[in-house]
């Protein structure tokens, strides 16, 4: 099974697409250039809130978004 990868780094799609991942696993690249792993559990105006691997919950502000990337099936 091939998978396909969804790249996103302008700021106006992250903005409008990001709550089409919620429940799935998606990496983020913030502008400190610090990399995030984890489920998308919840997306508001500014922030969105991310499961890590061990199910911790962590919130982090929309607006330092760099890129987006996700894998889904071809």
């Amino acid at each position: 099974m091939s998978t396909r990868q969804l790249r996103l780094s302008d700021a106006e799609q992250i903005g409008t697409r990001l709550k089409s991942f919620l429940g799935k696993k998606i990496n983020i690249v913030m502008h400190d250039s610090t990399t995030l792993f984890g489920i998308l559990k919840e997306v508001t105006e500014v922030e969105f809130t991310l499961a890590n691997m061990r199910l911790k919950k962590i919130r982090y502000q929309i607006s330092n978004i760099s890129e987006i990337y996700i894998d889904t099936p071809s």
